[in-house]
């Protein structure tokens, strides 16, 4: 089904790097929006995250450990503000290109969490990702690898 997101229609001249590029930066302001309160706790609210993911998405996160779609989801619904006092905040940096077929592509990037202006923790990810009009920002979030390059102090 067909979502009435804004950003979900791609223009004719975006390329799959360029749409997946912006995908990477729309998703992590709303993991911020959601954790600071910044937005409603509702359905609504929660959809630009949640719709994200295929069905099949799977993350391995900095520990280690596997996670699915419905893990995550389940996960992110319950920390709503949870960053509110922290004036939390995620930077993306170092976005690389690795590769880009058909309508898929590999990002590196990096993820500084602040609290403030002072830099917490980094972490490398690499995510792959494919234009789905669908999907919230456009592109589903088909699978995520991160490693810590600095942990959660």
């Amino acid at each position: 089904m067909k979502r009435g997101y804004p950003d979900a229609v791609l223009p004719v001249s975006d390329d799959v790097a360029a749409v997946c590029l912006r995908e990477v930066h729309r998703l992590h302001r709303a993991i911020v929006d959601w954790t600071t309160g910044a937005v409603p706790d509702d359905d609504r609210s929660f959809a630009p995250f949640a719709e994200a993911f295929a069905p099949t998405f799977l993350i391995i996160n900095p520990e280690g450990a596997a996670e699915s779609v419905s893990s995550v989801v389940s996960r992110f619904r319950k920390r709503h503000g949870e960053r509110a006092a922290l004036d939390f905040g995620i930077r993306i940096t170092g976005e690389d290109v690795r590769l880009v077929t058909g309508k898929q592509a590999l990002i590196v990037y990096q993820e500084h969490w602040l609290h403030g202006t002072v830099e917490q923790s980094v972490i490398l990810a690499s995510a792959l990702l494919e234009v789905d009009a669908a999907r919230p920002g456009g592109v589903a979030w088909l699978h995520l690898h991160e490693t810590w390059l600095r942990p959660l102090r």
